[in-house]
């Protein structure tokens, strides 16, 4: 318990058996540390320096002899209580910082199937939490297996048993797609050559989750943006009326 604490706040697993032992043995030489913590001399003397910087070991010398205790673990408390204490002083300053920020679109990228169907995952969950449905462009062509046998059989079924719809717009070319969430969405199959789609676009929560499933391109790019969200819902919103009649 003690030393899993420890290793959580403050020590590396080694640096724990090292200040145990100074607080067992009291103020005594790196050799008898050594022995009690299970560890060679010298690298017992190389944890002790680093402890010694870090102000939870003290050293002072004798008769040339050098001997190592260790500080009061109320002392060590006191220092980072304070430790804290001056950060929440500069806490606001550091918010007013970091709100400097606030306004710019924040981008997250993802690579390799598994973290973009992960992703995919965690957007499809964002579901249970909002009144509105999904808007989203779909693209399926050239698409890797994996995401075929995914979308077919794991993530199907998941999906069917969710309520909430999602309104899609797909090209003649992707009506594939449609066969997997047929009971869950309402779909717009736009049947025109000149209208092509490369990725799948997801619009939610003011964020854009742009989705390649291609073979060769594999990737997912989460964009923050009010700006952006709007402006998509826009287009969607402008299509979805021209063509659903």
């Amino acid at each position: 318990m003690i030393k899993n604490i420890l290793k959580n706040h403050w020590f590396s697993a080694r640096e724990v058996s090292v200040y145990l032992a100074c607080l067992e043995l009291g103020n005594t030489i790196a050799s008898s540390i050594a022995r009690k913590a299970g560890e060679n001399r010298v690298t017992t003397y190389s944890i002790l320096k680093e402890l010694i910087k870090r102000w939870v070991i003290s050293e002072i010398n004798k008769d040339w002899v050098k001997y190592f205790s260790a500080v009061s673990p109320k002392k060590i408390l006191e220092k980072e209580k304070d430790k804290i204490k001056k950060f929440e002083d500069v806490l606001p300053e550091l918010m007013a910082i970091a709100n400097t920020h606030e306004n710019k679109p924040k981008v997250f990228f993802y690579d390799w199937f598994e973290r973009v169907k992960n992703l995919f995952m965690e957007i499809v969950d964002a579901w249970d939490d909002m009144d509105e449905p999904f808007l989203d462009f779909v693209w399926t062509q050239n698409m890797d297996k994996r995401f075929e046998d995914f979308f077919a059989n794991e993530f199907r079924e998941y999906r069917l048993k969710q309520e909430n719809p999602t309104k899609a717009i797909i090209s003649e070319a992707s009506t594939k797609y449609s066969k997997y969430h047929q009971d869950n969405h309402n779909t717009l199959v736009i049947d025109n050559p000149i209208f092509e789609m490369w990725n799948e676009i997801v619009l939610y929560w003011n964020k854009v989750a742009i989705l390649s499933y291609n073979k060769d391109e594999i990737y997912g790019l989460v964009i923050e943006s009010k700006i952006l969200f709007k402006w998509l819902t826009s287009m969607f919103n402008l299509i979805w009326m021209t063509y659903k009649k």
